[in-house]
């Protein structure tokens, strides 16, 4: 078999669909980086649902399949095979992660098959808070689980905005139907304002690519045509963003 035919694995494909956390988590030592990249290749196996079904009814199931073997694995249960669920059992097993917080994870992510617009800038921050927001969180709690603060939520929401931002171009006539993108550009720099501070290094591998977000303002300012551009950044000017943040522990 070649390599072409090789089918790629979830965690593979994160260098793809999810390049700026899988960066931030290659910060981490080894045990954390690998739990990290296992949260974030289930939140991929989520998040793709809405783009790979064409009718709800058949997101819905896969959703449900996601919430079984998430009970599977938090009663104790043989959890059903998957290239996914068992290293998530462990992940979430041995970093004592809420129920809570994934089963809202995964009811957050069903509500994209089905994406209404938003009725205003609250109910935007409000998705972005329950998605980008809450995986921020729970990678926080598996890189530094002496960490209390509140500031991974808050942080993960202004990425959770600035994922709006990026895709304007793509919703403005669907999710963003209601919202002007210079009002999404301040709710999104106001969210990072007010999470910003300086952290502890073992939380930094879970919260650096949120330092992405006035780099991303500031390339979206002055002339720039969202209808007309996508925006974006080089890999480059990422990793010297992040760098800074392991350095620094500044975001």
């Amino acid at each position: 078999m070649s390599d072409k035919e090789i089918p790629e694995t979830a965690i593979g494909a994160l260098a793809r669909v999810d390049p700026d956390r899988r960066r931030a988590a290659m910060f981490a030592p080894k045990a954390v980086r690998d739990d990290l990249l296992t949260l974030y290749a289930f939140h991929y196996e989520l998040a793709k649902i809405p783009e790979w079904v064409s009718e709800p009814m058949v997101g819905a199931i896969r959703y449900q399949w996601w919430r079984d073997a998430v009970d599977e694995i938090y009663s104790g249960k043989a959890v059903r095979a998957h290239e996914v669920t068992t290293p998530l059992a462990g992940v979430l097993t041995r970093h004592k992660i809420a129920r809570f917080a994934i089963d809202k994870l995964i009811d957050a992510r069903e509500h994209d098959i089905e994406a209404a617009p938003f009725a205003d800038m609250s109910a935007a921050r409000e998705y972005a808070a329950s998605t980008s927001g809450r995986l921020m969180a729970i990678a926080a709690k598996i890189a530094a689980p002496d960490y209390e603060g509140e500031a991974p939520m808050m942080l993960g929401q202004s990425w959770g905005m600035a994922g709006l931002l990026r895709a304007y171009g793509y919703y403005n006539k669907g999710m963003l139907l209601n919202l002007n993108y210079d009002d999404i550009r301040a709710a999104t720099l106001e969210d990072y304002e007010a999470a910003r501070a300086k952290f502890p290094a073992e939380l930094v591998p879970a919260i650096a690519y949120a330092a992405l977000v006035p780099k991303f303002i500031r390339k979206s300012s002055g002339d720039f045509d969202p209808l007309k551009t996508q925006l974006s950044l080089s890999p480059l000017s990422k990793q010297m963003r992040m760098m800074r943040v392991v350095i620094t522990g500044r975001v």
